[in-house]
């Protein structure tokens, strides 16, 4: 049964650690409230999954509003790939605690402590809410609102947008043939983003094809 009052403190030290760092760096790329609404989505993917695999739901839903916390930490590469690794060695005190046992302390920091890039910094044996907690953020990396983001900046600049267009279309049907994701169920969510992205890009690009004189 899920520990409520665990999972409410979580997600305040999550909310609260984001905002904070995130103020200490205005510079940051994405702002806390992107940030924490995408910390929001990724647990809500991570329940989906977690429950469809059989894994520990509530230690994915952990995991998930964890995984981010040491984003816009300001040491070292932190806020690059080393972010999961940062987070994992601030939250075990805290897991600790707030009552996880030892074992559950280990499984949570590893499933943060690996998301980005498949490595930890201690050891640890592979488990399926690692992988849950990977697939969650790219399911949500590849939604409608880091699209949106991905093409803010050349909106107005049709030839360089369709171009990029062009490249980013390729990179999404590859991945849809691959089946990048770790487990079968974060697979059908992350197709069902990656159908919405290729027709979106793919009627971008038929927008351009019209983008012609009419023929007299």
């Amino acid at each position: 049964m899920m520990n409520t009052t665990r999972m409410e403190k979580i997600a305040a030290f999550a909310k609260a650690r984001i905002y904070e760092t995130a103020a200490a760096r205005p510079e940051a790329s994405h702002d806390s409230e992107y940030r924490w609404n995408h910390t929001l989505r990724v647990a809500q993917y991570g329940r989906q999954v977690a429950e469809t695999e059989g894994a520990d739901v509530e230690l994915c839903l952990a995991a998930c509003l964890l995984h981010d916390i040491a984003k816009f930490d300001g040491d070292g590469n932190a806020d690059g790939i080393d972010h999961g690794r940062a987070a994992a060695r601030i939250i075990r005190p805290f897991l600790r605690e707030i009552g996880y046992s030892a074992k559950q302390v280990e499984n949570i920091c590893y499933s943060v402590a690996v998301h980005v890039d498949g490595k930890a910094d201690f050891e640890h044996p592979t488990t399926i809410e690692a992988d849950i907690v990977s697939d969650a953020d790219n399911i949500d990396r590849f939604g409608a609102y880091r699209l949106l983001q991905r093409y803010e900046r050349d909106i107005h600049d049709w030839e360089k947008l369709t171009g990029e267009i062009e490249k980013r279309l390729a990179t999404l049907r590859k991945y849809r043939e691959e089946q990048i994701l770790e487990t079968r169920a974060g697979n059908k969510l992350f197709n069902r983003q990656l159908d919405f992205q290729i027709e979106f890009h793919e009627r971008i690009l038929a927008e351009r094809n019209l983008s012609q004189p009419v023929e007299m």
